[in-house]
């Protein structure tokens, strides 16, 4: 299996691709580097399920995001991710976790700015309700995503003038994501969850700790973060989005069984006023529009990282569309995510 150098892991990559400025054209080496150093991980997964005899998911890795295209708007200062190979298994591919992440923060944000011009009143905070560790990922995460649905059951009981009164029942919207990692501690699996909350009263989080005990029987640890007057709330979705696993701290094998046990369960969630947010489902940028001319950059993945290995003529899209003829393309053409170059050297 393909290999390459060691590149040192982490889990900020999301911040820089949350960024607002992330598509600055001064920015593309650092976008290259976070993309190398995720690729890289995924390379020693790929190694990993090879020897687990799971040909398939080996290849899948091996081949995400070996190649990456990029288009150069040089007439504004802009390049965007047009499109790659993605696997899609953000559970066991940095990559396309950092780029699904990157999707559903700015999705959460439009929708948070849509309500705040609303509703300025609202507060929001970032909460974690956790539970205790146990060597059974499986079971630990069944008892914390049943608790936390018992927990919404109980606020919309009250809402609707049913039940008792929940701490939660304050909240009009939250968004959130579990997340799972050994106990620093314990070593065994240590299942929570983040969410950002919307609420027009400040939290108790004694009373909200009172009731998750009273919920779960076994876990009473809970967090509430208030987020100050012109604080970004951005980093409220970058702590709720960023991985539902921690790479950079998670062993192979416990990345593996991780997989296995989480593929095909919901690990994001909504409700209130943040529910039903579209996200594309698309892993490469939004497109700039039509009529701006772009050049094409074609890097691929060597043992040194990311390599630019081919760059097409300025494209003009408008002059296109009125029948000028367009560069010559030779090579051999690749097709995916709707794109198509060539992986030889063009010739013009």
């Amino acid at each position: 299996m393909k290999r390459g150098r060691d590149f040192p892991e982490s889990d900020d990559a999301l911040a820089g691709e949350s960024d607002s400025g992330m598509d600055d054209a001064s920015g593309l080496l650092s976008r290259l580097y976070r993309y190398q150093r995720a690729h890289h991980r995924a390379l020693r997964m790929a190694d990993y399920a090879y020897q687990q005899g799971e040909v398939k998911w080996a290849y899948k890795l091996l081949h995400c995001g070996e190649y990456l295209v990029f288009r150069d708007y040089f007439t504004v200062g802009k390049v965007r991710l047009h499109a790659a190979d993605f696997c899609k298994k953000h559970l066991l591919c940095p990559l396309c976790a950092i780029r699904r992440a990157a999707k559903q923060v700015k999705a959460y944000l439009e929708r948070l700015r849509a309500i705040k011009a609303a509703a300025p009143f609202l507060g929001l905070s970032l909460v974690t309700l956790t539970v205790k560790d146990g060597p059974d990922l499986g079971e630990r995460f069944r008892h914390l995503a049943g608790s936390f649905r018992e927990l919404q059951q109980a606020r919309r009981s009250h809402l609707r003038g049913r039940g008792p009164f929940f701490e939660l029942s304050k909240v009009d919207g939250a968004v959130g994501s579990y997340e799972f990692k050994r106990g620093s501690g314990s070593g065994l699996w240590h299942p929570h969850l983040h969410m950002v909350c919307l609420h027009g009263e400040p939290l108790d989080a004694g009373r909200l700790a009172a009731d998750w005990r009273a919920i779960t029987g076994d876990s009473w640890i809970v967090d509430v973060t208030p987020f100050h007057e012109g604080q970004d709330p951005a980093q409220g979705f970058l702590e709720v989005f960023k991985y539902a696993l921690k790479f950079s701290s998670m062993e192979l094998a416990d990345n593996w069984e991780a997989f296995k046990e989480l593929t095909g369960r919901r690990l994001v969630f909504s409700f209130g006023l943040f529910y039903g947010v579209d996200v594309p489902e698309g892993l490469a940028d939004e497109e700039l529009p039509d009529l701006l001319p772009f050049v094409e950059m074609v890097y691929r993945y060597l043992e040194s990282g990311y390599s630019l290995a081919q760059v097409s003529s300025p494209i003009y899209p408008e002059a296109s569309r009125q029948g000028a003829p367009r560069a010559a393309q030779k090579g051999v053409t690749l097709r995916f995510d709707g794109s198509t170059w060539n992986k030889k050297p063009k010739t013009y």
